[in-house]
């Protein structure tokens, strides 16, 4: 059985979880969504390593999201001697090489290097597959004029990556489960708030709704989190797909 798990539910400055990433297992593999700074402690506490990896896919360019990337690739090159595919939508490949990755990855022992030499870059233009999982990424709403996507996981699962509401996308997609980024903070330009989930999304869709990539403070909120929506996503929690 496939299945997704939350190896990290933690907003960018939260201490008392890892970076929000999760990662399927289908087959005897694993693809993360995003490779924060946190990847190899989430890992850990999986009981996996980077040389178990099987794939990425990025939602977007920022540290809790992509930094891992960097120790993912040097682990898997020169400890375990393969190359893991690498998924990236459309205008996330020029952010994450060119304007990221490339002066810390661009030259190693042997030379220059690009990101092609330590991953299978597949770049992508629509749904694909792994191991039997379809996967349909679409841009949510995050920051202005920024490449940033959240998935559609076998038409049943919403992840909807760093995100103010995307009301659209969760109606017309009308998922049975919803993974939907919520900062605690009254407003914030580039998440959506408690609040705006409150009022944006219907009582049926709150009911589907795990909320992710929260603050430390959490539990204040518990309460009424628990009485409006389906729940904190927790760190570890699986999803079937």
């Amino acid at each position: 059985m496939a299945v997704l798990t939350m190896t990290g539910v933690g907003h960018s400055e939260a201490m008392a979880h890892w970076n929000n990433n999760a990662m399927i297992t289908a087959g005897g593999r694993r693809l993360l969504i995003d490779a924060g700074y946190t990847v190899k402690f989430a890992l850990r506490d999986l009981g996996l390593g980077p040389g178990q990896v099987d794939g990425v896919f990025i939602t977007h360019v920022h540290a809790d999201h992509c930094f891992g990337l960097e120790r993912l690739a040097y682990e898997c090159r020169f400890r375990h001697g393969f190359k893991p595919r690498l998924f990236l939508p459309p205008g996330v490949y020029e952010e994450l090489w060119d304007q990221t990755l490339r002066g810390v990855m661009g030259q190693v022992g042997e030379g220059p290097a690009t990101l092609d030499d330590y991953f299978e870059v597949i770049r992508l233009d629509g749904t694909f597959e792994f191991e039997g999982v379809e996967l349909e990424f679409f841009q949510n709403n995050h920051t202005p004029d920024k490449p940033s996507y959240g998935l559609c996981i076998n038409r049943h699962l919403l992840f909807s990556g760093d995100t103010r509401p995307i009301v659209d996308e969760v109606v017309r997609r009308d998922p049975e489960t919803i993974l939907h980024d919520c900062t605690l903070a009254d407003w914030n330009p580039v998440h959506a708030s408690l609040s705006e989930l409150e009022s944006a999304y219907s009582e049926a869709l709150r009911r589907r709704m795990y909320l992710m990539s929260y603050e430390d403070h959490f539990a204040d909120f518990e309460a009424r989190v628990a009485s409006n929506f389906a729940g904190f996503a927790r760190q570890g929690q699986t999803f079937a797909l």
